[in-house]
């Protein structure tokens, strides 16, 4: 429970760092960048400490016990904050915008996680072919999750441009770098949920449950979604509020794919 708290108060940290530069960017005021060292060193304690406090999770893994739907979540939102964080320690700029939302997301999980009573409602066998699956599952849907934040921020950023509410920043990014690394992230996700995708029919065939169909329909749903958005992008040029609810309710039907069954099984 103290790592959990200690990391949500250093993921906190790191918020506070990062708001006072977005607020003058918003208010159209000139905004230098945080301190660096201080920025990465409060991130990468509050993920460090979120990791640790998994680690019952990784045990429960590994040994084919148990686990619950908030720590799926838990373990998503430290993905995801981990990917977003080193990104930007290799200076994909496009990210600051995005920081204090993946991290206010991955602070909701842990006190949900910390806070809420534990109930098991998912078994994973010692099955590696399932193993690789979960973890894939878990790693595809927090690629997802990025894209459709940076589909968020493309769509305020050129709102902004076209209102003329934007002043030029050296932290601003540029439209066309926050389009072309929107779109590779959603190639990314695509191309990695075709593998969940494939891998999950062999383990529906061997292992056959009910609620494993809905999954697969909803993650079917998904996969075509992000491909109709994709492919209206690249042979229809499609972009701003179009290709923003394309990435949205793709990552809505995930969402009901990943965690639907689970919920209506705690209910």
């Amino acid at each position: 429970m103290w790592f959990a708290i200690l990391s949500m108060l250093f993921y906190l940290s790191s918020v506070l760092l990062i708001t006072p530069m977005l607020l003058k960017i918003q208010a159209g005021e000139p905004a230098s960048s945080p301190n660096k060292i201080l920025f990465f060193a409060t991130a990468l304690i509050a993920i460090s400490l979120h990791f640790v406090n998994l680690i019952p999770l990784f045990n429960n893994l590994t040994s084919g016990q148990n686990f619950t739907v908030m720590e799926i979540s838990s373990l998503i939102s430290v993905i995801t904050a981990s990917l977003a964080t080193f990104a930007l320690f290799f200076h994909v700029r496009t990210l600051w915008f995005l920081l204090p939302i993946i991290y206010s997301f991955t602070i909701i999980n842990l006190i949900l996680t910390t806070l809420l009573p534990t109930h098991f409602m998912y078994h994973l066998s010692q099955n590696i072919a399932l193993f690789f699956h979960v973890g894939l599952s878990l790693f595809t849907y927090s690629i997802c999750l990025m894209t459709a934040l940076y589909s968020i921020q493309l769509l305020w950023i050129d709102n902004s441009l076209k209102n003329k509410k934007l002043v030029f920043s050296p932290i601003i990014p540029p439209l066309m770098t926050v389009e072309r690394h929107f779109f590779r992230l959603m190639l990314t996700g695509e191309i990695l949920l075709t593998i969940v995708l494939i891998s999950g029919s062999f383990h529906l065939a061997k292992d056959f449950a009910p609620q494993d169909i809905q999954k697969a329909v909803f993650s079917f749903l998904a996969w075509l979604v992000f491909a109709f958005g994709l492919i209206g992008h690249w042979r229809l040029h499609w972009r701003g509020k179009k290709i923003v609810i394309y990435a949205m309710l793709g990552l809505i039907l995930l969402s009901i794919a990943y965690f639907g069954s689970r919920v209506m099984l705690e209910i």
